[in-house]
């Protein structure tokens, strides 16, 4: 049937889709249905799938399969309804539809189809604002019943915060960001007349953790926290200043005598407690009229009571800072002198207590300056770390102690061990096995008599590569010592993953393993004890005294390294002692100028 398209120009301009098509029959019987126009929108929604004179057939597969097109047009044409109408979202085109399709005759329908997106977006929003509003006075009307305790718990729970902040959570006493806040507060202050500081360092904390486990050491901490607690006063403030650091904060300053008087009463009770310590005070504005420096000065003060002795107090004096002008000083001039070649290497006997037999030598470097005159290591290898210098410092003692002991097996018949300490930023390097292999190899040494003395600082950044180095250096003969046992981070936890041959324990334990409290003798006899059991050798390093090596050897422990047996030496007077030459085995403990 042919139709007059005289409403076609209307049509093409309406705000809608639009579509008429004809109903056609195909093959005799099967019905169709062909486009017979279609306005300018409709076809750039369906983005020119449906053209006019398309048949359905054809383009069935391209229009989306979510609209029921042959459903539509069969309840149509069967006369169940004229007009049949439907909201829907349709995937093919990504919006929302309405569509309404109208039977105009026996033989030709309308398609009428608008994007009603927006609509439909504009109801949900709106649905969702209603559902909203309703969620949102529900929740004020249920929040009116409970602000009251709400604010009471923001209130307890703002309480909580700032006595965290400001509180050590062990001990309950005031922490170190509380002093630190509480000083800025003087610094800016021109009503504090006088205050002072003092800082005390319990030793060896970290030992206890690992000897009798945490819960122990946190109990001693506690017993400590409750001395310091006891002096508490309106005017004295206790302090957990870090893991095994506490402070006094004397609020107003009287005299020396009575802070002094005030701390040798607390660290009295607190050596009772069967612990040693190091502490230092400084006082404002005696020591500096700048309130920052007084937690300095008192840290220097401290460190020096350590470096003199343990169970010590030491006001600040300005030596100390003079000190910390001398470590610039030394910097400076470590650079020259490690172009100038100017360090030598010593050699410290190691005997066997047992048999009194020279066990072998550990290599120390020295270093002699025009200006300085000897420089302790322990005042050059921390810098010569910090500035990487220990790398070649480090290769050119490994150098020099493997050459002599190639030496000393060919002309001196030596058949003991030369220990060398490896920094721990010269171990971390990546080819540091490597190259120790080589200078092995290069000087031709029996392996077994290298013995590399490590410290538990290899393992800060690398547990597992220190670990695999290690195994490597041991898979080719050559010994491994830990150095400085029982002042380190970990202690006992690393004993058993590393291939060692010999433990060598600190020289801080063996100062006061004479002492009645019997603490530092407590610890060596179960050190020796633990790693004996392990088939390690024991080192005690700063035997000074017949009766120290008595203790020791009741201990049982194997090797005795200090000057009670030997003092670091040049070459050639090792070389003589080598030898049998008498007169130089007597010049031993007389030699100091490497301890100047």
């Amino acid at each position: 049937m042919k139709h007059e398209l005289n409403y076609k120009d209307i049509l093409k301009n309406l705000s809608a889709c639009v579509l008429l098509a004809e109903r056609v029959y195909t093959n005799g019987a099967d019905i169709d249905f062909k486009i017979v126009f279609i306005n300018d929108l409709f076809y750039k929604f369906t983005k020119g799938i449906l053209k006019e004179g398309s048949l359905y057939s054809e383009f069935k597969h391209l229009v989306s399969n979510q609209i029921g097109w042959e459903k539509y047009a069969q309840i149509i044409f069967e006369n169940k309804n004229d007009t049949v109408e439907e909201v829907l979202f349709s995937y093919t085109y990504n919006s929302w539809i309405k569509i309404s399709i109208k039977k105009i005759d026996t033989n030709l329908i309308s398609l009428v189809m608008n994007d009603i997106s927006k609509e439909k977006s504009n109801e949900q929003l709106l649905d969702l604002q209603k559902r909203k509003l309703v969620s949102l006075k529900n929740e004020i009307s249920t929040n009116e019943e409970n602000l009251n305790q709400q604010e009471k718990s923001i209130k307890t729970l703002h309480s909580q915060l700032i006595f965290a902040a400001f509180h050590d959570s062990l001990t309950n006493l005031y922490n170190k960001a509380w002093i630190v806040a509480e000083l800025k507060k003087y610094a800016n202050s021109n009503s504090v007349n006088s205050f002072s500081v003092l800082l005390v360092d319990i030793d060896n904390i970290n030992v206890m953790n690992d000897l009798k486990g945490h819960r122990a050491g946190d109990e001693l901490i506690r017993n400590i926290a409750a001395v310091f607690k006891s002096y508490e006063t309106e005017d004295i403030i206790p302090v957990r200043f870090s893991g095994d650091e506490f402070l006094l904060l004397f609020k107003h300053v009287n005299d020396r005598d009575s802070i002094k008087q005030v701390s040798c009463e607390l660290l009295k009770q607190i050596s009772e407690l069967g612990v040693s310590y190091s502490s230092g005070i400084s006082i404002y504005p005696d020591d500096s009229e700048n309130a920052d420096d007084i937690l300095k000065f008192a840290d220097m003060a401290k460190s020096e009571a350590k470096k003199q002795g343990k169970n010590n107090i030491l006001y600040f004096q300005k030596f100390m800072q003079k000190k910390f002008l001398e470590k610039i000083n030394i910097e400076t001039k470590l650079s020259k002198a490690m172009l100038n070649k100017v360090f030598s290497l010593y050699f410290q006997p190691q005997y066997k207590i047992d048999t009194n037999e020279l066990r072998g030598f550990e290599a120390l470097i020295r270093w002699y300056d025009n200006d300085l005159g000897w420089i302790s290591p322990e005042q050059f290898i921390p810098l010569a770390e910090e500035t990487q210098l220990v790398i070649p410092l480090g290769e050119w003692v490994l150098e020099t102690a493997i050459s002599t002991l190639a030496i000393w097996e060919k002309t001196c018949g030596f058949e003991g061990i030369m220990s060398v300490n490896v920094s721990p930023v010269q171990f971390k390097k990546a080819n540091f096995v490597e190259s120790l292999i080589n200078k092995v190899k290069k000087y031709g040494i029996t392996p077994g008599k290298l013995e590399v003395e490590i410290t538990e600082g290899i393992f800060i950044d690398d547990k597992d590569d220190a670990i695999s180095k290690l195994n490597e250096i041991k898979s080719n003969g050559i010994g491994i010592s830990l150095d400085d046992f029982g002042v380190g981070y970990s202690s006992l936890s690393y004993l058993q993953k590393l291939p060692l041959d010999t433990l060598k324990i600190d020289k801080s334990f063996i100062q006061n393993v004479t002492e009645n409290n019997g603490v530092e003798s407590n610890i060596i006899e179960s050190i020796v004890n633990m790693v004996s059991k392990m088939g390690l050798s024991t080192i005690a390093e700063g035997v000074e005294t017949y009766e120290q090596l008595s203790i020791l050897k009741k201990f049982n422990c194997s090797i005795v390294q200090g000057f009670l047996k030997g003092k670091p030496m040049p070459k050639t007077l090792c070389e003589k002692m080598l030898m049998g030459d008498e007169a130089s085995i007597l010049t031993i403990n007389d030699y100091t100028p490497e301890n100047a």
